[in-house]
């Protein structure tokens, strides 16, 4: 019975490691940023949001997260300063 125990709680804890690595966000490196679009369904047609991060300019956000949504890369200089 113990050994079904441990069992469980190894495939729960690698359960819970592949989606924590499959929601991460890539980290902005110098003269970088990402854009986050969020949409209302998976189709991708209704714009509902957006969020900005990393180092071009000020960040932004607004309107709803889904989890639908597409991230798309800014370069915005060399990351020199």
């Amino acid at each position: 019975m113990q050994s079904k125990s441990k069992l469980a709680l190894i495939a729960f804890a690698a359960g819970m490691a592949l989606s924590l690595g499959a929601s991460a966000l890539p980290y902005p490196n110098p003269g970088e940023g990402y854009i986050q679009h969020y949409y209302s369904d998976a189709a991708r047609t209704n714009l509902v949001g957006e969020r900005s991060y990393g180092n071009c300019g000020e960040s932004f956000d607004w309107g709803e997260h889904t989890r639908y949504f597409t991230l798309t890369k800014v370069v915005c200089g060399d990351g020199l300063p």
